[in-house]
């Protein structure tokens, strides 16, 4: 092995890396193992079984090896428009004795796409920024029914930092809000749907979450027309938000603010709908406790165990609220077990360690913090 190479092993797979892996010509990162076993748990809970399978950016080509080596899939193909990556690809491939399963393309991965229509089970994309380019061309290479992943590396576009750039990327012009990584999950979801559903195709979300530097959607598309239209219809609407006071609502667009009266700013059209499917997450943990080679195990189960949380929309940073509205800041389980006592739902968030998500009203939020006893609470 060449002295600017070396070996080492996730799950079940051997992979060669660059040793300088963190640079653009062959970039991996280790940090993202989570997002590669959490592909191969939701291939092995969907049991892909006899599918073909396109790693559209696969770089070295280490999520498409490990799905050959650790799923059940009939084909793989890794594919990446630079040449630079197929020396690692054919060297992955072989040192796995996959070279049967695997097919190594060197395109553009819309081109790629593009040629290949209703070829693909499952498409991952895993772009360095935005993965909405490629929306496009999945939809004309994946079968009538099949699933997509994707992960979005700018963040910050998304979350509000630049409104107009991902008005331009994503169709919806992004704002800055206390819950910026869900409205960034939703904007992300949104654009699928939107891309998918031109083409007659319906996009459900099957597993979404938030990671370091990244955002991550799994989904199922299936070809139609009738529930593609309905799927637009109920799960696309507007997100009301006031920066004043942080109160938020999902209708149509409001001008005042129902607080506190300041002016609103209106996200919009964005995904209103759930982002998790509640059945397919807890198959996820089943399937879980059947695989024993993950090393992000423990990772992974604390992330499904919070999303199966997530049903209602947008989340509140206790920090942030009692800061705005000059309360003392509670700790979190103490002031879930309080709205609870009060007879609302209210659970812990992935999104945000000082996250909590509950269905009581922005008043009722507040008067809960204010009346809990000194002695439970901490600045």
């Amino acid at each position: 092995m060449s002295d600017k190479k070396k070996q080492i092993k996730e799950g079940l797979t051997k992979l060669v890396i660059p040793k300088d892996f963190l640079k653009k010509k062959h970039f991996f990162n280790p940090k993202v193992q989570l997002s590669r076993d959490f592909t191969v748990l939701v291939l092995n809970t969907l049991d892909a079984k006899g599918w073909i399978v396109c790693d559209a950016l696969a770089g070295i080509g280490a999520r498409g090896v490990r799905i050959a080596r650790e799923c059940r899939v009939k084909k793989v193909w890794l594919n990446d428009a630079s040449e630079d990556n197929i020396e690692f690809m054919k060297e992955n491939t072989n040192l796995n004795s996959l070279v049967k399963r695997i097919k190594i393309t060197n395109k553009d991965a819309n081109q790629l796409l593009s040629e290949q229509p209703r070829v693909f089970d499952y498409i991952d994309i895993d772009p360095w920024g935005s993965p909405a380019y490629y929306f496009g061309s999945a939809t004309r290479a994946i079968k009538r029914t099949g699933y997509i992943g994707f992960s979005a590396t700018d963040t910050a576009t998304l979350s509000g930092t630049s409104p107009i750039t991902c008005l331009r990327r994503y169709g919806v012009e992004s704002y800055k809000t206390d819950f910026f990584k869900e409205v960034a999950v939703r904007i992300l979801i949104t654009s699928a749907v939107l891309s998918f559903s031109k083409f007659s195709y319906s996009f459900k979300p099957l597993l979404s979450y938030v990671s370091e530097h990244y955002f991550r959607v799994f989904g199922e598309v299936k070809k139609g027309r009738s529930i593609a239209n309905k799927n637009l219809k109920e799960n696309l609407g507007y997100v009301n938000f006031c920066p004043n006071c942080l109160w938020r609502k999902i209708s149509k667009p409001i001008t005042k603010c129902e607080f506190c009266g300041s002016e609103n700013k209106i996200i919009g059209r964005v995904w209103t709908g759930q982002i998790e499917d509640l059945k397919f997450i807890e198959e996820c943990e089943k399937k879980l406790s059947e695989i024993d080679w993950l090393k992000t195990e423990k990772k992974i189960r604390k992330i499904l165990f919070l999303l199966k949380n997530e049903t209602l929309p947008f989340y509140y940073n206790i920090h942030k609220l009692c800061q705005k509205h000059k309360l003392r800041i509670p700790k979190t389980m103490n002031l879930l077990l309080e709205l609870r006592k009060n007879g609302y739902f209210s659970e812990r968030t992935h999104f945000c360690e000082e996250g909590i998500k509950t269905n009581a009203t922005l008043k009722d939020l507040i008067n809960s913090i204010k009346s809990m006893p000194i002695k439970i609470i901490c600045d």
